[in-house]
C-alpha cells in the first residue's frame, strides 16, 4: 500500500512538472524571439531636412539671443502683460488703469521709466526704499512675463 502511494505521488509530482513546463512556454530555446527578427516600425518614418542641407535663408524664425534682448519689443503681449498686473495685485495701489491711489501708490500711466528701470525697481524695490511690496525675483514674475508686464503699463494712459 505504501509502494502505491509513492507511486502516485512519483505520478502526480511529474505531471505538475510537465503541466509548468507547458504552460510556461516549452523550452528554453522556444522562449527567447530570434536574434534575426526584424524590429516592427510602429511609427511612421520621420520626414526632415538634414541640417547640414538647410540654407541659411531658410533660418528666418530663429530667436535673437537673450542678451540682444535689451528692451522689450513693440509687439509684446499687452493681455498676458495685463494678466501680470491683476494676478500681482498692482491695481490696488497704482489703479486699475495706473491712475494711482491716495496714500498708496504712484500713478503708473505715463510712465517715462525705461525698462531696465522698470524691472529693477520691481526685482530689488527700488534697493529696498519700496520695501518687501516690490520684490519680484524671476521665480515670481518670469523675464517674458516681466517684458509683457512693462508693455502693459506702457499702453496705459495712452
Amino acid at each position: 500500500m505504501m509502494e502505491t502511494r509513492r507511486h502516485y505521488f512519483l505520478m502526480f509530482f511529474l505531471a505538475l512538472i510537465v503541466f509548468v513546463i507547458v504552460a510556461c512556454g516549452g523550452a528554453a530555446e522556444d522562449a527567447a524571439p530570434a536574434a534575426t527578427s526584424q524590429p516592427v516600425a510602429t511609427m511612421p518614418p520621420a520626414r526632415f531636412t538634414a541640417v547640414a542641407e538647410q540654407s541659411a535663408s531658410q533660418n528666418t524664425n530663429v530667436a535673437p539671443k537673450a542678451d540682444t534682448l535689451v528692451t522689450p519689443t513693440a509687439d509684446a503681449s499687452l493681455s498676458r502683460g495685463e494678466l501680470v498686473y491683476t494676478n500681482k495685485k498692482c491695481g490696488e495701489c497704482h489703479g486699475e488703469q495706473g491712475e494711482g491711489v491716495a496714500d498708496k501708490g504712484n500713478a503708473l500711466a505715463g510712465t517715462t521709466l525705461d525698462f531696465q528701470r522698470f524691472e529693477d525697481i520691481l526685482r530689488t524695490g527700488d534697493n529696498g526704499v519700496l520695501g518687501n511690496d516690490h520684490l519680484y525675483g524671476p521665480s515670481a514674475i518670469s523675464p517674458s512675463g516681466m517684458t509683457n508686464l512693462y508693455a502693459f503699463v506702457t499702453s496705459l494712459g495712452k
